[in-house]
């Protein structure tokens, strides 16, 4: 896996998550993760199990054919789960939480919008991090 490949959920302008694998094992990354969303940003590490960002990517495909339906990004790790949201107009909701210690009950919960168009974006990075 190339460790400076970046998938990016909504606009580094604007409002975001983005997602940067650092080291591959046998059965999956970590990574950084990134977010930032109405005046809010922070960061956490993650870790993904091989096949989650796959899976992923297969649903926002899906949601980028269909335009209705969601896309969640659920890991076993849960340090950031994102759910996309079509309404069959173009139009994606952006909903997710992220934590960094399992242990307490702080939780960033976000969400915003981006356009249809950003969802080939996303699963061609998803894809090329997790070529499960």
């Amino acid at each position: 896996m190339d460790p400076v490949r970046e998938i990016i959920i909504g606009n580094k302008g604007a409002d975001y998550v983005s997602i940067k694998p650092r080291n591959r094992f046998s059965d999956g990354c970590s990574a950084d993760i990134e977010l930032r969303c109405d005046g809010w940003s922070g960061g956490v590490r993650g870790w993904f199990f091989e096949g989650e960002l796959a899976r992923f990517a297969d649903e926002v495909r899906r949601l980028h054919r269909d335009l209705v339906g969601k896309a969640k990004l659920e890991p076993s790790e849960p340090n950031i789960a994102v759910t996309l949201t079509g309404d069959g107009k173009g139009h994606v909701r952006v909903e997710g939480e992220a934590r960094n210690r399992f242990e307490t009950s702080t939780i960033l919960k976000f969400e915003f919008s981006i356009d249809q168009t950003y969802l080939q974006g996303i699963a061609d990075a998803l894809n090329a991090a997790d070529p499960a």
